[in-house]
């Protein structure tokens, strides 16, 4: 009598033990993150169209790179969390830069930023 309770969780330990060793060794992922914001034109304020905006971190070979809408604005989504660089780049614009951008995992970091015509000095 005693013994088919028995077995029975000698049968749960013997499926359940294999099935939670393979889960723990998976490698954890940490959810994406989101760089977003607006890139305006440092004198009038007025949303800059088509800036290319790139984002890079030591710790990827490759640039993520998306451009501005009609409003100005950018977003570059499903990073890794990590420290990144912003570039900003227009022909019209002289080339800007954010360092030390710190992402965390699962949240979004807003900037505005403002480009200067190329032949304006700041």
């Amino acid at each position: 009598m005693h013994f088919v309770p028995y077995l029975l969780c000698m049968l749960v330990l013997i499926i359940t033990v294999p099935v939670l060793a393979r889960a723990e060794s998976r490698e954890y992922a940490p959810p994406p993150g989101v760089l977003l914001g607006i890139v305006v034109d440092g004198d009038s304020r007025e949303p800059l169209a088509r800036v290319k905006v790139s984002a890079s971190t030591s710790g990827h070979m490759q640039a993520q790179v998306t451009w501005t809408d009609p409003a100005g604005r950018y977003r570059l989504p499903l990073l890794p969390a990590g420290t990144y660089t912003l570039r900003f780049e227009h022909p019209d614009y002289a080339p800007s830069s954010r360092a030390d951008i710190l992402l965390r995992a699962n949240r979004a970091v807003r900037s505005r930023v403002a480009l200067r015509p190329s032949g304006t000095r700041a």
